[in-house]
């Protein structure tokens, strides 16, 4: 019972900190920075990932029902995408080039251009 009791009371307080880290406000983007919005399509499929990366530095994984939301600072950047795993026809990731100016939004939505390649579409 002592075994019990103890593994609840910590399960608890393991519930309670991290209500406490998903209710901390996020960071505000600085006013000269764009903002990058990237979505995963809907139809997708359950069992890849998304590697986003900004200027060959990976910012995020989307797994299902997943996007991102971030700073993009002014100026030229090269977006990609890959999957995980990798499909048969993705050798190098897709990518497209933005040219982000000062607060202005980019959305973008991962999508399969065909059968085996995955590629970021403008919304």
């Amino acid at each position: 019972m002592k075994t019990l009791r103890y593994v609840s009371i910590k399960l608890i307080m393991v519930a309670i900190a991290c209500s406490f880290v998903a209710s901390a406000p996020l960071p505000a983007r600085p006013a000269d920075d764009a903002r990058l919005i990237v979505n995963r399509s809907a139809d997708f499929g359950g069992d890849e990932s998304i590697n986003l990366a900004v200027d060959g530095v990976q910012v995020a994984v989307l797994g299902i029902n997943q996007n991102y939301d971030g700073a993009l600072p002014p100026g030229k950047h090269v977006l990609s995408i890959s999957t995980n795993p990798k499909t048969d026809g993705q050798d190098s990731p897709s990518e497209i080039s933005v040219n982000a100016e000062p607060g202005k939004t980019y959305a973008f939505t991962a999508v399969w251009d065909d059968s085996e390649r995955a590629s970021l579409v403008e919304q």
